[in-house]
């Protein structure tokens, strides 16, 4: 598969780059380490990286990006990161292509490609990108550019290799990342370096945070986020405030998103399967590590039962 994805990237004059809505570290990471990887070893194709500026992890990453637009042009191809179903696919299209390349290590729910690379066991997108590469090293060449934005990806969904998901292919990725001679130390700090405003939302949190059950989660709506004086992307980046704390099987940030006129919500547990519960409240996502939405807190009394019946069967089995 990723030499006929080699083969299509080769041929094709202009390449558009999907990832998910809401985007995180691995789809930023594995859509923009693509994009230098394709630009560094194919001279005469034009890569346009495709969906929402995410100003918080884009600064964090130091990735420089405008808003891209997309024009139907001739041997055309789109690659989809990180995106379980189309539903999801940030950005306009992709449906327009010649060809689409799906790569993607969610639960297989839609196989929407004309190449469909899907592997749930790999701990990130931004590792299939790793494999990628390593399938055709004997051709391509990885900058630490390139590998800084994969290892962002990968230590983002496996936050520094401690989720279950991290195994021994994980590990073999980031040493070829490593070998390119990225900064790992200078990545670390970007990401989890924290200020005075951190510690702020941090008190937000811990004073306004609620227990039901072995369900630990904040709520933070339009109110405040203002008064914050955050953006929803920030505020749910926080949901890891909770991930710590023994009681807590399960956990969850609900923010506000003004654009969509819902709430949005990041899902995570140590072993509790949660993407059954995400399913159900119009999301999906990895077992432990998922995304929700909520039409208004009406539904949230549903949601934390449907979590706190999930702990349940757990703990029988």
């Amino acid at each position: 598969m990723f030499q006929k994805m080699y083969q299509m990237i080769s041929q094709a004059k202009i390449i558009y780059i999907y990832r998910h809505i809401s985007s995180d570290y691995d789809a930023l990471g594995s859509q923009f380490g693509l994009a230098k990887l394709i630009k560094d070893n194919f001279k005469d194709v034009d890569v346009i990286c495709m969906g929402e500026v995410n100003e918080e992890l884009n600064q964090r990453m130091q990735i420089e990006v405008q808003k891209p637009s997309f024009e139907k042009k001739q041997d055309n191809l789109a690659i989809v990161l990180d995106t379980a179903n189309q539903e999801r696919i940030d950005g306009e299209g992709y449906n327009l292509c010649d060809y689409v390349i799906k790569v993607d290590h969610h639960i297989v729910v839609d196989s929407y490609g004309d190449i469909n690379i899907e592997d749930p066991t790999a701990s990130s997108t931004s590792e299939l990108i790793c494999r990628f590469y390593e399938a055709n090293q004997d051709r391509l060449a990885l900058t630490k550019q390139a590998a800084t934005y994969l290892f962002y990806g990968i230590i983002g969904d496996t936050n520094r290799f401690m989720y279950e998901s991290a195994n021994a292919k994980t590990l073999h990725a980031a040493s070829l990342l490593l070998l390119a001679g990225i900064d790992k130390q200078a990545i670390y700090e970007s990401m989890y370096l924290s200020n005075l405003e951190s510690l702020r939302i941090k008190g937000f949190i811990l004073n306004n945070f609620v227990f039901d059950e072995g369900v630990g989660y904040y709520v933070m709506d339009q109110e405040d986020l203002a008064t914050l004086g955050i953006s929803r992307d920030l505020g749910s980046m926080f949901v890891n405030t909770l991930a710590d704390i023994k009681e807590i099987e399960v956990w969850a940030a609900i923010t506000y998103d003004s654009k969509q006129r819902l709430y949005r919500v990041s899902l995570r547990s140590r072993h509790v399967p949660i993407q059954p519960v995400a399913s159900k409240y119009h999301g999906g996502g990895h077992i432990y590590a998922s995304g929700a939405k909520l039409s208004s807190l009406d539904e949230l009394p549903g949601l934390i039962l449907s979590l706190k019946e999930a702990i349940k069967n757990e703990i029988s089995i």
